[in-house]
């Protein structure tokens, strides 16, 4: 086989597997949309922008007058964001309410591991999920377009403050590219591989952010808030 077809060759196997992935990622948050729909760990969650997933692809161009150095076209983060409905007003869309209705945004995020500007390469695709409290200057914003923002702005490298029970702590920054947002964050990340049955998402995603959203949105004496 020539070289040519060699890499075609090696280019159509990648690009199936790279399809699955994002396949397996689909099903993946469908099981996450069915279990959150239910109350349970004290809390049910529902998410922010409809169907639509966050994703860092923006098109793309033969060329463009981007600043980044790289392509973004095939996405190697894609996410989704929840609130509690029983903070959402009654009559409202999720997508209209404030950040000051909803207070704490859920998040659950999948990364590919590698090749990002802001972090650290992985050994292998991760998840990374938990609970922000964003305090936007406009407090009567949107939760949609606070939900954009944390996807844009989150910056664990210069945010990341401390870590307990495997959680990772640190609060949002100001900066001059468009981030207003205060506040703090709690976030654990996890290897994609572990999240291969219903059980294991169970157990290393749904119950533990169930949990922390409860814990941190419910606060009983003793209990540590993201923001006091």
């Amino acid at each position: 086989m020539s070289f040519r077809k060699q890499v075609l060759s090696d280019l159509s196997g990648s690009y199936a597997n790279f399809s699955e992935h994002h396949k397996d990622i689909r099903s993946f948050f469908e099981i996450i949309g069915v279990r959150f729909a239910i109350r349970e760990y004290g809390v049910s969650l529902k998410p922010v922008a409809g169907n639509k997933l966050f994703s860092n692809a923006s098109g793309y161009l033969l060329s463009d007058d981007s600043s980044y150095p790289f392509y973004l076209w095939l996405p190697s983060w894609l996410g989704r964001f929840y609130v509690d409905p029983l903070h959402v007003p009654a009559g409202t869309p999720v997508d209209a309410c404030t950040a000051r209705d909803v207070r704490f945004i859920a998040f659950i995020w999948i990364w590919l591991g590698f090749n990002d500007a802001y972090v650290n390469d992985a050994e292998g695709p991760e998840c990374w999920f938990g609970v922000a409290e964003p305090r936007p200057e406009d407090p009567s914003e949107s939760v949609a377009v606070t939900a954009d923002k944390v996807w844009k702005y989150f910056r664990i490298e210069r945010t990341s403050q401390g870590e307990s029970d495997g959680w990772l702590s640190g609060g949002f920054q100001k900066n001059p590219i468009g981030c207003d947002l205060n506040g703090r964050w709690s976030m654990r990340r996890v290897p994609l591989e572990k999240l291969s049955s219903y059980y294991q998402i169970e157990k290393h995603v749904v119950r533990p952010l169930g949990e922390k959203f409860h814990e941190l949105a419910s606060p009983t004496p003793g209990a540590l808030a993201l923001v006091k």
